[in-house]
């Protein structure tokens, strides 16, 4: 049987709560956004999957946004007067009408809505919709070019404790500029979750390398992404992002509109189909659905089209391989992919207590599944996000015979046949690792 190898995030929300079962046969990573909710909503959601799958929880950052609109969404339309604050269109931040001037653009909701500000008051401000749409609660607002303070705010601090507190496996930082940014949040995590680093603004472009090297996963953010690029210059820019975090060896996951027509249709768009196509043979790691899951009418049938499509993507397109490193840990990472291509092998079986061979191994996107054994419960989580990773928890191996052994094992176990290719480390009487490669026939 066909095993995936692009990995699905979705976001659990109001619309999918009471389908995780459901989600959960076709998803690998659940995410749950810390920027709406509560401490007891969170949890709710922690409780429902149930340590069934890993967690990305994502935290707001320094974000405008919409506040809560007590009677519901509005619909907008191009022409009309709306006012913000005074008991108009409710703004979290009170910052928003100091960023703010007359002849200002206000991008609402990743840009679908916009308005044009006509007058600004001290805690109000008006302006006419120049683009309509359906305005919903805590839709975040841009304003391009705007000086708005970044870096990590005493809310997402907030909201890091409670994230860790609950188990997450993976912290999604928003509106990163440097790697400084998450080297504070790495200190307070220490190791408990991998951090994910949102590429959404374009300071972040400019440090793109420093980020990639200092993060454990990166995210293309869409969203605010093509709002601070402009939309014509994103196609190249999501490109430019994925080819940088393949090269560092960094799980790459692409976030925003993925199939946005299926919050309210049952069946996505021709453009939206090609869009993940050329998404998957670029060589993402993983796709993450958001609203289509978290507040769609069609959530399961979106997890549903999205695996269907990457894997008729996945059998017809290869994602492009990528630059190597010199040094012996890449070259026993490559070595295991030709050699699993000349033996014409059904698996790559890796022994792993850090994780670091199954990425090195994943990010040359071979045609086989990699099969990771690891004795960490912790790896057999995070690695799930990584393109063609299969985790699975054994006992400690402390030798060359007993990780060959427990891969065959493991091998015959899944029904494969023929040859194997099996890589690991193992620690020599001086500490030093041993690292090896090795091609077995099962009987």
């Amino acid at each position: 049987m066909y095993k995936r190898k692009t990995k699905i995030i979705a976001t659990l929300g109001p619309a999918s709560e009471k389908l995780i079962d459901e989600l959960l046969k076709y998803v690998d990573v659940i995410r749950i956004n810390f920027a709406h909710g509560d401490e007891d909503q969170h949890k709710k959601y922690f409780d429902l999957v149930n340590n069934r799958a890993p967690i990305l929880v994502d935290l707001p950052g320094p974000k405008l946004r919409i506040g809560v609109l007590e009677k519901g969404p509005i619909t907008l339309k191009n022409g009309d007067v709306v006012t913000f604050g005074d008991k108009g269109i409710p703004i979290e931040d009170p910052i928003f009408f100091k960023l703010i001037k007359v002849g200002t653009e206000v991008l609402i909701a990743d840009g679908v809505i916009r308005v044009e500000i006509t007058e600004v008051n001290e805690n109000s401000a008006k302006g006419i919709v120049k683009e309509g749409g359906l305005l919903t609660s805590r839709k975040g607002i841009n304003i391009p070019d705007a000086d708005i303070p970044l870096g990590i705010t005493p809310r997402d601090l907030k909201l890091l404790k409670e994230a860790l507190d609950l188990g997450a496996n993976y912290i999604g930082l928003s509106f990163v500029v440097s790697e400084d940014d998450i080297r504070k949040v790495k200190e307070i995590v220490k190791g408990k979750a991998w951090v994910v680093a949102k590429i959404e603004k374009k300071a972040a472009l400019k440090n793109l390398k420093n980020i990639v090297n200092e993060a454990d996963a990166i995210m293309v953010a869409r969203g605010d992404l093509g709002v601070e690029v402009g939309l014509p210059n994103l196609p190249q820019t999501q490109r430019k992002i994925i080819n940088v975090s393949r090269k560092y060896g960094k799980p790459v996951i692409l976030a925003t509109q993925v199939l946005e027509s299926m919050v309210n249709s049952p069946l996505p768009t021709r453009a939206e189909t090609i869009d993940v196509a050329n998404s998957v043979s670029q060589g993402v790691d993983a796709i993450m659905l958001s609203d289509e899951t978290a507040m769609g009418k069609y959530p399961l049938e979106a997890v549903k089209t999205i695996n269907d499509l990457i894997i008729s993507v996945e059998k017809t397109f290869k994602p492009k391989k990528t630059k190597l490193y010199r040094n012996v840990d890449e070259a026993v990472a490559y070595s295991a992919v030709i050699a699993s291509v000349l033996s014409s092998a059904s698996v790559i079986i890796t022994y792993t207590r850090t994780g670091s061979s199954a990425i090195r191994i994943s990010r040359l996107r071979p045609v086989v599944p990699i099969i990771t054994l690891t004795p960490s419960e912790d790896l057999t989580k995070i690695l799930k996000i990584c393109y063609g990773v299969y985790p699975k928890k054994v006992e400690e191996l402390k030798s060359l015979d007993d990780i060959v052994k427990r891969a065959k094992e493991e091998a015959i176990q899944m029904g494969q046949k023929g040859f194997i290719v099996i890589v690991g480390g193992v620690y020599g009487d001086k500490g030093e690792t041993t690292r090896f490669l090795k091609v077995e026939e099962l009987d």
